[in-house]
């Protein structure tokens, strides 16, 4: 009785802990210049979770790697929005239909989307796992989004799901990024695992 009762305190400590981290990284989102700040910080304290690592408090944690990974993701957030704006801007001139210029164009477009929502999803995971510079995240976020081809489609469609919550249920967003978050890097541990087993087994 005893063990049960423990395994559930346990079990509403982390449910209570995962949302306490959802309404942080919400608060630290609301500027929205910190989105990205915000959402390392998240996968920061998600990764620490995962691996076992964590020895301190939500508020604690997160704050720490809201400040470890600022500078990196705040400028990784003007690139990328200068991306999302590009994207956006060629999707409203853009018609396929009116000439084959423009339907090649329209694919370009397409493969643009394609690759930027890919290497967007790995980027948080690569940040908070690695210590690298902002250049090398999106690097490898591209080429770890091509090494597990599985992986990025589970990923893709975990994000895509994401998304319609977010825009059919707005105020979903209390409640599931840390499960996102948890989700997305879970799954690319794994295709950290791999490239390190392909590199160990290069050496032997």
């Amino acid at each position: 009785m005893n063990d049960l009762n423990n395994r559930l305190f346990q079990t509403l400590n982390i449910i209570v802990d995962l949302f306490l981290l959802n309404l942080l990284w919400v608060i630290a989102s609301l500027p929205l210049i910190t989105f990205f700040p915000a959402t390392a910080a998240m996968f920061g304290v998600v990764r620490k979770r995962i691996l076992k690592k964590e020895s301190e408090g939500i508020f604690k944690s997160f704050f720490k790697m809201f400040k470890e990974n600022f500078k990196q993701s705040f400028i990784i957030s003007i690139l990328w929005s200068a991306f999302a704006v590009f994207l956006f801007f060629d999707y409203v001139y853009i018609n396929p239909e009116t000439s084959v210029f423009q339907l090649i164009l329209y694919v370009v477009w397409v493969i643009g989307i394609v690759l930027f929502s890919t290497i967007s999803i790995y980027i948080f995971p690569i940040m908070v796992h690695f210590d690298l510079s902002w250049k090398i995240v999106i690097r490898n976020a591209f080429f770890f989004s091509l090494m597990n081809p599985l992986i990025t489609l589970i990923l893709l469609i975990v994000g895509g799901i994401g998304g319609v919550l977010l825009y059919t249920y707005p105020a979903s967003v209390f409640i599931i990024g840390t499960p996102f978050a948890t989700i997305v890097y879970y799954l690319s541990q794994v295709t950290f695992n791999q490239a390190l087993n392909i590199k160990k087994n290069e050496f032997e």
